[in-house]
């Protein structure tokens, strides 16, 4: 449109026309990605309202009046989708032409361009980008809101008829969700159940292996006491022999020699058995040249007592010949001995003379 300036020789300007109602048809589509079409009638009466309050669109005595059918299908789109599953499959069951509210439809109407259907579509630079200069007046906007209604009415038809047809396999489909999720639930109870008998059986295992291991432990340490106990008894017989040895007390300590020698044959494959034997060894050569000591003692000068001894000792020790040979090769020691004393001291006598 055109208008004349006062005062600037009838200078015509062009005046901008308030945008019209399709303006705001985009803003029906920006919640949810514009697909949620149930509440897709409420929006677009809302955008005329604003519209209209605006002065974008021209009252309610200048405007037709919004078609039933549009107004019939945002009611049963809002109903629908406020009724619960469980109510919902008597409906579709009952409703075989959901259609039949809406009227008939025009098939060569103008279907609703693909673009407002993308997520990331901007229906305000669209709806901008395509008004022509010369299609600015009240008319066109009038004619593009008649269309969007139309639209609309349409795209509600459509998504009433696919709910209804495809409305009791959804229901059937929820029913199966939830007795998975209630299966689910069931099978995690039963999962958590199983977890705390495997830790609490996890715990008593390795209390058991603990036991287990401290009883290896223990048993090992009580087979090892009796093994402790004759080596400690050996070590005191041991000492025991020694000891009998320095009171001259043979025919005891050749008496308690064969079992102190019976234990150590027993351990013989222990390191420290091993050692003790070798102690013996010395402990007996040196208790034999004692005895020999003692003989040869009582050889020089008799003792009852200490010849007692040296027989009891070899008798005992079971070389009786041997005790024969060395009290005969004691005396001629001695004899012998006695004589060369005697005739030293002869022939110093006489020498003197």
């Amino acid at each position: 449109m055109q208008r004349e300036l006062p005062g600037d020789g009838g200078r015509s300007v062009e005046e901008f026309e308030p945008p019209g109602p399709l303006l705001f048809l985009p803003l029906l589509f920006l919640q949810g990605g514009g697909m949620d079409l149930s509440r897709v009638g409420e929006k677009l009466f809302s955008s005329v309202r604003s519209a209209r309050s605006l002065g974008f669109l021209p009252s309610n005595a200048d405007r037709p009046e919004v078609p039933e059918r549009a107004a019939a299908a945002a009611a049963a789109a809002r109903a629908l989708a406020g009724l619960p599953p469980h109510e919902k499959v008597s409906l579709a069951s009952n409703s075989k032409e959901p259609h039949s509210i809406f009227g008939n439809r025009d098939s060569a109407m103008e279907e609703l361009e693909e673009e407002f259907y993308e997520e990331d579509f901007d229906p305000v630079r669209y709806i901008l980008e395509h008004i022509q200069s010369d299609e600015s007046d009240a008319a066109f906007f009038e004619k593009k809101a008649t269309l969007r209604l139309a639209q609309l009415d349409r795209i509600a038809e459509r998504l009433s008829r696919h709910v209804m047809e495809h409305h009791e396999e959804l229901v059937k489909g929820m029913q199966l969700v939830m007795e998975l999720e209630r299966d689910l639930k069931v099978a995690n109870v039963i999962c958590m159940n199983g977890r705390r008998h495997i830790i609490s059986s996890m715990n008593e295992v390795s209390r058991d292996l603990v036991v287990n291991t401290k009883a290896k432990k223990k048993q090992a340490l009580l087979g090892l006491l009796p093994i402790l106990a004759e080596l400690h008894r050996a070590v005191d017989m041991q000492m025991e022999l020694d000891g009998l040895v320095e009171e001259e007390s043979y025919f005891r300590a050749f008496a308690l020699l064969p079992e102190y020698l019976q234990i150590l044959d027993s351990f013989s494959e222990l390191s420290a058995v091993k050692e003790m034997s070798v102690g013996v060894e010395v402990w007996l050569e040196r208790t034999l040249q004692k005895l020999d000591a003692l003989l040869l003692g009582v050889c020089r000068k008799f003792s009852e007592e200490n010849y007692v001894t040296a027989v009891d000792a070899y008798a005992l020790v079971g070389d009786i010949a041997g005790l024969a040979e060395k009290i005969q090769s004691f005396y001629m020691q001695e004899v012998i001995s006695n004589t060369h004393l005697l005739l030293k001291d002869m022939v110093l006598e006489a020498y003197l003379q």
